[in-house]
């Protein structure tokens, strides 16, 4: 019986189970840029591998009949004959022995010797003359005929990120391949870029004041004739090494600027946005301080796993500001406020602020990866929004322009809690101050001398004392303002922001798995010393508080803090 017997190059096994990147691969990849002459993508290389092992297989089939006959186990075969064996890449071989086979269970065979071609060494045995039932036994092969075959394209649809991910893999290891984004050339076709090339590049940004586009520093940078593709390459590998030069985006389009000339705020994130402390998911709060959490619109309470609006799905985002960002001059760029960018460029991009009110422009920056937008300082300062102060930014006339607001009002007094170091310890004392913007009264606070608080603050990963610690310690500092000795949650939360960066998801999930910390309604907190070494641990005692010494304690009920919620 004659069967169609499939191409190993037409099946998943040899693909996705047999596949692996050889030197001989390598060699093929340089030679066909090299012919080409142009960077191509991963996905062009590794369509053009498979077409060569196809090609391969093929040229291989068409050749076996010169090579000998093909290899089936009840075949008697002679010394000096030629044999080739399919399964083993087509290898063929000489047969330079023939013996007895020695095995009762099979009956008489018998066992040929081979010496492989290409291998001097190589000496290998098979069965011959084997009658028994055997899959090379049972048909002759019939190879596929060639108009049913996949092309190149299509096995690539099917197994290509196999050979992809191999691919890629191989050639980042060779070093006479360069990548840069998904293409791959050759590093020997580069054009050279010199120190004289550099200095023209500076010397443009210095002179536009602004960032530049490779396409624009080509035009007066004359590397030496080639694709300009390679020419754009080339320039911005050397310019990425060069610590006088940052690349960032400039509406949309990567493009080159002076490390000198960017804000340090903006080069290296500010250690006061770091979190010290920040949402993890899981985390127990009652409905009310899941509410807080909503109002206060922290960056430090959102997990990765929380979903992206669309882009230029949101209008405008409104947040109350805390005093790391007032201090810094920035602003949280939340997971909701990233719905605000109609395009999210990779790294950090330069936008335009724009008063709503009187229209002044302001230059700023935004760097989604870090959550912080930055160039506002001078902003807060001259409309005197405080820490706590209510402030909205909505989309422009263009991605890259924001209109910045606040709810302004009369101009009104309201004690307010003004902070102050005294023995190296924070303080608190009551002031009456005014201004004339909408704010959250819990959340107000006064910085006092920020020259002081400086030498208060801990960042992340230098903290000497946990944060139950330093609720214990701060808390009793903030009772003694109000004649009850009640804090309000949000207080505590705008409180500890000034020392530490701080969300307020693991500070209210603290604060309810600590006996010591009663809710007392309307937000408000109390603290009991005698119960400080009490934890409780599950939820039932989180919503009771068996070990509380109060008769008016509120009673609720307490949520797990979702990873993917809205809150």
């Amino acid at each position: 019986m004659v069967v169609q017997q499939k191409r190993r190059t037409q099946t998943s096994e040899y693909w996705i189970e047999e596949f692996a990147v050889h030197k001989n691969d390598v060699v093929y990849l340089y030679e066909w840029l090299l012919e080409g002459g142009e960077p191509r993508a991963i996905d062009e290389l590794s369509v053009s591998l498979i077409q060569r092992r196809s090609d391969w297989e093929e040229e291989a089939l068409l050749k076996r009949s010169d090579k000998g006959v093909i290899y089936q186990p009840r075949e008697k075969f002679e010394v000096g004959q030629h044999v080739v064996f399919p399964a083993l890449d087509y290898a063929g071989g000489q047969v330079v022995a023939v013996r007895e086979g020695n095995n009762s269970r099979f009956g008489p065979f018998s066992v040929i010797q081979l010496q492989m071609e290409g291998d001097d060494n190589a000496l290998k045995e098979f069965a011959a003359e084997f009658d028994l039932d055997h899959l090379l036994n049972r048909s002759a092969i019939l190879w596929e005929d060639s108009g049913n075959l996949l092309a190149a394209e299509q096995l690539y649809e099917f197994y290509g990120h196999n050979v992809r991910a191999q691919l890629r893999e191989a050639l980042s290891q060779s070093e006479d391949f360069v990548q840069f984004g998904e293409l791959w050339f050759l590093r020997g076709l580069m054009p050279e870029v010199t120190p004289f090339h550099l200095n023209i590049a500076e010397a443009m940004i210095d002179e536009r004041g602004q960032p530049v586009t490779v396409s624009q520093l080509l035009e007066e940078v004359e590397l030496p004739s080639g694709k300009t593709l390679v020419q754009a390459h080339a320039l911005s590998s050397a310019l990425s090494q060069d610590p006088r030069f940052a690349k960032i985006s400039l509406a949309g389009e990567p493009a080159w600027y002076l490390s000198a000339l960017i804000p340090a705020a903006v080069r290296e994130q500010p250690a006061r946005l770091v979190p010290m402390h920040r949402a993890q998911g899981g985390e127990w709060l009652n409905r009310e301080l899941r509410d807080f959490v909503a109002e206060i619109q922290d960056e430090a309470d959102e997990t990765e796993q929380m979903p992206v609006p669309t882009p230029g799905s949101v209008e405008s985002v409104k947040f109350f500001l805390t005093y790391p960002h007032h201090r810094e001059g920035t602003l949280p760029l939340t997971t909701q406020a990233l719905g605000l960018l109609v395009e999210r460029p990779a790294g950090r991009f330069r936008v335009t602020f724009v008063d709503r009110r009187n229209k002044e422009k302001m230059s700023g920056w935004m760097l989604p990866g870090a959550h912080y937008a930055w160039g506002l300082g001078e902003w807060y300062r001259r409309h005197g929004i405080p820490i706590g102060g209510l402030v909205e930014l909505r989309q422009g006339g263009d991605p890259y322009t924001f209109f910045i607001s606040y709810e302004k009002g009369k101009r009104r007094s309201e004690w307010l809690k003004e902070a102050k170091v005294f023995n190296g310890q924070l303080t608190f004392s009551m002031q009456r101050k005014a201004y004339t913007c909408r704010y959250d009264k819990h959340l107000l606070l006064d910085e006092g001398s920020v020259d002081e608080l400086d030498q208060l603050w801990t960042n992340a990963g230098e903290e000497t004392q946990s944060l139950f610690e330093y609720l214990t310690e701060l808390f009793p500092e903030l009772a003694k303002l109000s004649g009850q000795g009640l804090v309000h949650a949000k207080a505590l939360y705008s409180a500890v922001n000034l020392t530490r960066r701080c969300g307020a998801v693991p500070l209210f999930a603290e604060m309810t798995r600590r006996a010591c910390f009663d809710p007392v309604g309307d937000g408000n907190w109390v603290y009991d010393e005698s119960l400080r070494s009490v934890t409780y641990s599950t939820v039932e005692e989180m919503r009771r508080r068996p070990g509380s010494h109060r008769q008016d304690l509120i009673v609720d009920t307490v949520y797990p803090y979702a990873v993917n919620s809205e809150v």
